[in-house]
């Protein structure tokens, strides 16, 4: 029985050594050569790198995050993907195992880009309309660099200089109106232009798009809104700012400015019911947080920029009894020969007026638009859209049939750009 058992613990231990043996084959590597490239990153002449933090404002902007990754080639050798593995330490390794760099002669021309991205290269870039998060505005961080460098003496890492390709966009609530009750002094569904929707060998492409940017606070007085976006000589007739205040109107800010790559501009805003006034814009150099020379506009500037307001009504905000001939909601008027506001129709022509500005465009859908017209209108018996010249007063021939206890409806839609 004595032999059994040392014969049982000798096989097992045999069995563990070739288990370690075979572990080992598995685990080989090819050991990294002598002359393969290691790399560390920098914006601009800093040596504190920087980047994925793209929406901070101190210094942790000139940090890469673990994860983060950077394209680079050489010559005619394979790009490698670096991969920072310490936020700390700000350490960079090669992503794919055994796939290196490598020093084929005394000068190397370097090419690099950020983010690693379907679709991005040094040429190219796609920008991400969605910036809601640290996460995804990081990925908005553009940046290239072709740098011709020297082998270093001992082997040691050598240094990019990375350079931005967006231009960086705060706005900042600094305030809001007299109108406001405390409970409106609020923004919501904020939404910031770029110019153009991505690069092309270093110009702008595409259409203006909106951005989702990056919210810091509640919508209240202090509340920050981060966008990264296509820098551009301007475009003074496009949205460049678009927001929901607190009694729910929709308001606009227009005419992009000329935003250039490298640059972070803060936009300070005060809102009101029927404007947006800028009260400040600071221009900083993005990567240094300093003020650049004639890049600060504080009391002397004081610009009221004119926001669209839009004003809806549907079928339960139509309210009064019996027979009228006006009805008045949200600075809106529409009088017309008779209305019947338990049907909710507005019969044999009429008025639609407004005391916040001039109409821009009217929206109207009910059960039955009957015999319809009036200059600038068109549309069908179901839906009719004014468009016609800016104005306070717009007149209509004909009625508009809500019909609602007979399971109809009716909804309209007033564009209102503010004259003061």
């Amino acid at each position: 029985m004595k032999a059994t058992k040392y014969l049982s613990m000798a096989a097992l231990a045999l069995m563990g050594v070739l288990a370690s043996c075979q572990s080992d084959d598995e685990a080989v590597s090819i050991t990294r050569p002598n002359n393969a490239v290691s790399v560390n990153f920098s914006v601009g002449s800093l040596q504190g790198t920087t980047r994925s933090n793209a929406a901070a404002t101190d210094d942790t902007q000139r940090q890469f995050n673990q994860g983060d990754q950077i394209s680079v080639s050489t010559n005619d050798q394979e790009a490698v993907i670096f991969q920072c593995t310490s936020t700390e330490n700000q350490t960079w390794t090669e992503v794919e195992a055994n796939k290196f760099l490598l020093w084929t002669q005394p000068m190397l021309s370097f090419s690099a880009y950020y983010p690693v991205t379907t679709g991005t290269s040094m040429t190219t870039f796609t920008m991400p309309a969605d910036q809601s998060s640290e996460a995804k505005i990081a990925l908005a961080d553009y940046m290239t660099r072709q740098q011709n460098i020297s082998r270093p003496e001992g082997g040691s890492d050598i240094q990019m200089q990375l350079e931005r390709k967006m231009a960086r966009v705060i706005v900042r609530i600094s305030g809001f109106g007299s109108q406001y009750d405390d409970d409106e002094k609020t923004v919501s569904n904020v939404s910031i232009y770029s110019q153009a929707s991505g690069i092309a060998d270093g110009n702008g492409t595409g259409s203006s798009t909106a951005i989702q940017p990056y919210a810091q606070g509640d919508g209240g007085q202090g509340s920050t809104y981060t966008a990264l976006v296509v820098p551009g000589y301007g475009d003074g007739s496009a949205t460049f700012i678009t927001l929901t205040d607190g009694a729910n109107n929709n308001l606009s800010v227009k005419g992009i400015p000329e935003l250039e790559a490298g640059n972070s501009y803060t936009f300070n805003l005060t809102v009101g019911k029927n404007t947006i006034q800028v009260q400040s814009v600071t221009v900083t150099d993005w990567t240094t947080g300093e003020i650049l020379a004639g890049g600060q506009a504080e009391e002397e500037v004081s610009v009221i920029v004119p926001a669209t307001i839009t004003v809806t009504w549907n079928k339960d905000d139509i309210t009064g009894t019996g027979y009228g001939k006006s009805f008045t909601k949200d600075g809106v008027t529409i009088t017309a020969e008779d209305i019947d506001f338990e049907y909710k129709n507005f019969m044999h022509g009429g008025t639609i007026s407004t005391t916040l500005g001039n109409f821009t465009k009217i929206e109207v859908t009910a059960d039955d638009i009957h015999e319809f017209s009036g200059t600038g209108w068109s549309g069908s018996n179901k839906k009719q859209t004014w468009t016609g010249t800016p104005a306070s007063s717009v007149s209509f021939s004909g009625s508009i049939m809500g019909m609602v206890p007979y399971s109809g409806n009716i909804n309209f839609v007033f564009t209102i750009e503010p004259t003061n």
